[in-house]
């Protein structure tokens, strides 16, 4: 049995715990100076230098007595976001962690432990489950934004809109089945660039139509971006088939490539194209035809261009095919290749979701869970920045998972003397590069 002692200082020191096959080994959890998290240190220095949350904290009014106040909003939110990053998406292990050397020298705390689960929890529901909370969030979500997009090549920017599930937990405010994940959940939306930057996420009730509230999430982005890029894209599912986004995007120079459902004008339209081709098919055993055509639903105010991929698959009697909503000039088969690559954009949210746990939201408000929502999806950006940034010398395009558990879950020893801090990592620490990229990098 493990007994823990609570100290003065909020520490705690557990009675030693030796394994039945060797009783010469001592195991305990009493390694005060130790931290398994060094990571904390990163995170705070790109935080830092992009001026990530402590722009965001200004937003906030901290009407809390001076006196009585031990962690200020910019801490407690720094705490919040960096625990999600280093994969301690609950907030009851702000009673453990709020001790962590490393993440104490994050916040700012030096010998002082952080905030607990109790002001945790207040901050989510009380501070950033408001208007002024939301809002604030979403100004250091910009801020990531302003600096991944900033380094980006000027000539084309990819946005990629998507939704996804997001199971509820009991009687859970907004709670709602939804007919097509087939369960009690939310749905958020979120929109990413091509290249996996996140720009923005909205936590809905669970039945909101899966378009809903998209024209304004990508408003602000169009207004912000466009003049910075010569080509600007959009990319949708058919579940985003709306009009009011295409009629938007025309109207703001904005390219869209977004799948249509089939319907019996559609399926009329490419009849004559629907004969098998002439001749043995490739190796993939697939034949390809596109059809570029124009057409106009009952909804739209005019016709648009429409492009239908029909392909056949051998040893199937029916050809498969799609359609694509496009106001592109690009050729037909570029217009399909285009919108393939969204593809990408699942994979970011599986990320999320899988690592960071975005679907971790459990609170009973529905606005506190959407700032649990937010602080993830900030958490997922600062971390991605430095994958974007300063992951060198990699073949491969590296995971959030990877970047946590190569780069953020770094053992070290942690001292300090003379007014200095010293942090010691493994002399055979193999990734020390990226730490130099990260921490010696020079304006």
């Amino acid at each position: 049995m493990e007994v823990q002692t609570v100290l003065e200082n909020g520490e705690t020191k557990n009675d030693a715990i030796r394994p039945d096959f060797n009783k010469s080994i001592s195991i305990d959890f009493a390694g005060a100076k130790i931290t398994s998290d060094a990571g904390f240190l990163l995170m705070r220095e790109v935080d830092q230098r992009f001026d990530i949350i402590q722009s965001g904290s200004k937003l906030l009014k901290d009407a809390r007595s001076a006196s009585h106040t031990k962690h200020s909003f910019e801490q407690m939110i720094r705490q919040r976001v960096y625990q999600i990053a280093a994969g301690y998406e609950d907030c009851n292990d702000a009673d453990l962690l709020r001790i962590d050397p490393a993440l104490r020298l994050a916040l700012d705390k030096g010998h002082q432990s952080g905030a607990g689960q109790s002001v945790m929890s207040r901050l989510e529901n009380e501070t950033l489950g408001t208007a002024a909370g939301q809002s604030a969030l979403d100004a250091m979500i910009t801020k990531t934004t302003d600096a991944l997009l900033k380094r980006k090549n000027k000539k084309k920017l990819i946005l990629d809109v998507d939704s996804t599930e997001d199971p509820a937990h009991g009687h859970q405010e907004h709670m709602a089945y939804n007919g097509h994940f087939g369960k009690n959940c939310f749905h958020p939306l979120f929109c990413f660039t091509s290249d996996g930057d996140g720009l923005a996420a909205k936590l809905r009730p669970g039945n909101a139509h899966s378009a809903a509230g998209t024209l304004e999430m990508i408003k602000p982005l169009v207004d912000r971006y466009r003049k910075k890029f010569n080509l600007f894209w959009l990319r949708g599912d058919s579940a985003f088939a709306d009009p009011g986004i295409y009629e938007f995007c025309e109207s703001k120079r904005v390219t869209y490539f977004i799948r249509l459902h089939s319907n019996a004008v559609l399926a009329r339209l490419i009849k004559p194209y629907q004969n098998r081709p002439v001749g043995r098919p490739p190796r993939s055993g697939v034949q390809v035809k596109y059809v570029d055509m124009k057409y106009q639903a009952k909804s739209w105010d005019k016709p648009r261009r429409v492009i239908a991929k029909i392909e056949w698959h051998l040893g199937e009697l029916f050809p498969r095919c799609y359609f694509i909503v496009t106001n592109s000039r690009l050729p037909a088969f570029s217009v399909v290749k285009v919108y393939n690559g969204r593809g990408d954009v699942e994979n970011r949210i599986k990320e999320g979701k899988n690592t960071l746990r975005w679907d971790k939201t459990s609170c009973h408000r529905f606005a506190a869970n959407e700032a649990r929502l937010k602080m993830g999806f900030l958490a997922y950006n600062l971390l991605h920045l430095i994958r974007r940034f300063y992951v060198r010398n990699e073949k491969a395009r590296r995971s959030i998972d990877w970047i946590i558990m190569r780069l953020v879950k770094v053992g070290a020893r942690i001292s300090y003397h003379a007014r200095y801090w010293h942090v010691h990592i493994a002399s055979a620490f193999a990734l020390r590069h990226h730490y130099r990229a990260v921490l010696g990098w020079k304006t």
